[in-house]
């Protein structure tokens, strides 16, 4: 103990206490500007504070531009939700039930996307759809958002199938239940906080994204497109409102697949 009677082991402890907090206000500072700008009764979005007013969001609400682009994102986002749960689903059932032999590397395999710049695979997708005279649109953008989503479906559900007790199948075969009644009835309950895990990330994932959607998309903008063709004419109160909507969105989503992942992760000894 030094002279002030603290502890080197204290004082360390609350620096690294200060420098967490300073990361967390570095990270969220710039999300609470945004927000708290988006009830600023000034059309120009600095200080002092002009006054609290919900006149952006509801220009935001009668923006038909908008409403059409927030729908286009709900599409894609549901779309690449079913799509990249159901393969994920199965993906990683199929690699730990039956390629033990090579699980390493079609799970390397599964989440190289995660790997590649997402301008790269942006690239690399438009060049695929025009090899194959594909018309883009909102199709495509599925499409695309389907290969970078899915294979955090496949590292979620795996991560559960690690702790899954393999003696419940057993069991439930030897009482004459076949492949798809064990797989519907034992797996898939035991998977389930996962399965909704991998598919509200991938929901959070595909409702933000823009570098993958600029390739692929065409004649359709979703919500984040929006948002980017609006920022080449200036930030306005009207782009923070819009902004704050997609922060709470993403924010719910993202908390609730954390939580349904942790409860996943608890469960592992079942």
């Amino acid at each position: 103990m030094n002279a002030s009677g603290s502890r080197p082991a204290d004082v360390a402890g609350y620096l690294f206490a200060a420098w967490f907090w300073l990361v967390l206000a570095f990270l969220f500072a710039p999300l609470v500007v945004v927000v708290v700008f988006s009830f600023n009764a000034s059309e120009i979005s600095t200080l002092p504070f002009a006054g609290f007013t919900l006149r952006w969001y509801q220009q935001m609400l009668a923006n038909e531009d908008l409403r059409t682009s927030l729908a286009n994102s709900l599409i894609v986002s549901g779309f690449t939700v079913v799509i990249s749960t159901t393969l994920g689903v199965t993906a990683a059932y199929g690699i730990h039930r039956y390629a033990s032999g090579m699980r390493t590397v079609l799970n390397s395999a599964a989440i190289m996307p995660i790997m590649v710049p997402r301008l790269i695979l942006g690239i690399a997708l438009l060049t695929f759809f025009n090899l194959f005279q594909a018309n883009l649109s909102l199709a495509t953008v599925v499409l695309g958002h389907v290969v970078f989503s899915l294979p955090y479906v496949v590292l979620i559900v795996s991560a559960r199938l690690v702790g899954f007790n393999p003696a419940l199948e057993e069991a439930a075969r030897d009482l004459g239940a076949g492949t798809f009644t064990v797989f519907w009835r034992i797996v898939l309950p035991l998977l389930r906080p996962a399965i909704l895990g991998g598919a509200l990330l991938s929901f959070t994932l595909s409702f933000d994204e823009v570098v993958v959607t600029f390739f692929t998309t065409g004649t359709d903008n979703t919500l984040p497109m929006m948002i980017w063709s609006m920022l080449r004419f200036g930030i306005t109160p009207e782009i923070n409102a819009v902004a704050t909507f997609t922060i709470i969105v993403s924010g719910l989503a993202a908390v609730t697949a954390e939580f349904m992942i942790r409860r996943s992760q608890k469960a592992g000894g079942v």
